[in-house]
């Protein structure tokens, strides 16, 4: 076992026995009153001119969708065979919770300056948890952040949507890098008000088209599909299909030729959903909190799943790659026609495009913290464009290593502090559950 795959193994329990500590620990609410959970969510609107819960949300969104939610389940069966499936399942419902936690600190603890909210762990940490203690995993938090951000936010996901690019239209990849950049720059310089509006289009429209897509497939070949539940259902308790499943559930943002790394597929634990979170005029820390489950469902249950389907379908229809991402454009190929790679493959594109913005947002919350000076978010700023252009020309190896040190620095500084400030998340749950009794 190497590094990576031990590092995301560890990784992997972390976050599954916090997932399950504060299901326990808060009842397991969403469970047991899903409408509630659902109302509260939901009922919810922004101030005039604000930045509504939900365009927090689909900001967040981005930070977490992309080419893993494709390539990343491809992964997972190619690892531990169609049980996989199952885990990817278990493992989203247990870890769901722990966006549930982040956003609700994220959002009470943020910081108001004139019309901007800002906020994120490194504030819960500092404000909360407090002392030396807090401060420093507020430093460790942000520094890791800043550096995962050119890492798994940047070079990651624009390595995979390049090459893509180049392999399905041929483009020429510094020149597709360029105008990627170009675009980023436009949007990320507006602000976190223009980084939502953007999200807030793109994500439901590049999601809508992906699902169709996979609904398409799941229908033409709805033949495939009692075999392919069977195969999910059956292998789900050999060891190489819960281990296959757990680790590619938390495999995400792979690339297009390389080997699956070690990162979170919806960053639950992560502490990046509080960074966009906290900019909504939200009602309740709570009720903005609860907007995170629904994040998970949309980003694992459902996309994942979908993806799962038209990979199983493809695999009983004998088509197979050794690549994720090669395996996936063939599955939607071998089903739909030629016509759909250069769907799945504009879908991936704007997926990276989307989560490439969201993260120099989160790079630049984090530095903002750090040090006080705009000239060195301008800086940062300009050498994250910079590494958009040439990011197919970097060394993966060397990137993912990066990458997985500094999401474990994240997480390892992340979950300490939800627990320390559990009493604050069980109140916050407790005040938002009784307003939704008394209604």
């Amino acid at each position: 076992m190497n590094f990576s795959e031990a590092l995301s193994l560890f990784l992997s329990c972390a976050i599954l026995c916090g997932g399950l500590f504060f299901t326990f620990y808060l009842k397991g609410f969403f469970f047991i009153h899903p409408v509630k959970t659902f109302r509260a969510a939901f009922s919810q609107s922004g101030k005039k001119g604000g930045i509504s819960p939900l365009r927090a949300l689909s900001a967040s969104l981005a930070g977490a969708l992309g080419v893993g939610n494709i390539a990343g389940v491809a992964v997972a069966l190619l690892l531990g065979g169609a049980g996989a499936v199952f885990w990817i399942w278990v493992s989203a419902l247990v870890s769901m919770v722990l966006k549930y936690c982040e956003i609700t600190l994220g959002v009470k603890y943020r910081k108001k300056s004139g019309a901007l909210l800002s906020g994120g762990p490194m504030y819960y940490m500092s404000e909360g948890v407090g002392g030396g203690a807090g401060r420093a995993l507020a430093l460790i938090f942000s520094c890791a952040c800043v550096v995962s951000s050119f890492a798994l936010g940047n070079i990651v996901q624009v390595s995979a949507a390049l090459e893509s690019a180049h392999y399905i239209f041929g483009v020429n990849k510094t020149l597709f890098g360029a105008c990627f950049a170009l675009v980023t720059a436009a949007v990320i310089f507006g602000g976190f008000a223009r980084i939502s509006r953007f999200t807030s289009i793109v994500l439901p429209l590049m999601s809508g088209v992906y699902i169709a897509l996979c609904l398409a497939v799941i229908f033409r070949e709805a033949e495939y599909i009692p075999a392919a539940v069977s195969e999910i259902f059956r292998g789900a308790f050999r060891f190489d299909s819960a281990f296959g499943g757990i680790l590619g559930f938390l495999l995400s943002k792979n690339v297009a030729e390389g080997v699956a790394k070690g990162t979170f597929s919806h960053e639950a634990g992560s502490g990046t959903a509080p960074l966009a979170h906290a900019g909504a005029e939200a009602s309740s820390p709570a009720k903005q909190g609860i907007l995170g489950l629904f994040e998970v469902l949309l980003d694992t249950v459902v996309i994942c799943t979908l993806s799962a389907f038209v990979l199983l379908i493809a695999m009983q229809k004998g088509v197979f790659e050794e690549n994720g991402m090669a395996f996936a454009l063939a599955a939607f190929e071998s089903s739909l026609g030629a016509w759909a790679k250069y769907a799945v493959g504009a879908a991936i594109c704007f997926f990276a495009l989307a989560t490439a913005v969201c993260w120099a947002f989160y790079g630049r919350s984090a530095l903002a913290y750090i040090i006080k000076s705009k000239k060195a978010v301008l800086v940062y700023t300009l050498l994250y464009l910079c590494t958009v252009v040439f990011a197919s020309s970097l060394s993966e190896g060397a990137v993912w290593k990066t990458a997985d040190a500094a999401i474990a620095l994240m997480t390892g500084a992340n979950l300490p502090a939800l627990f320390l400030l559990r009493k604050e998340i069980r109140a916050e749950t407790a005040v938002l559950f009784a307003k939704e009794k008394r209604r």
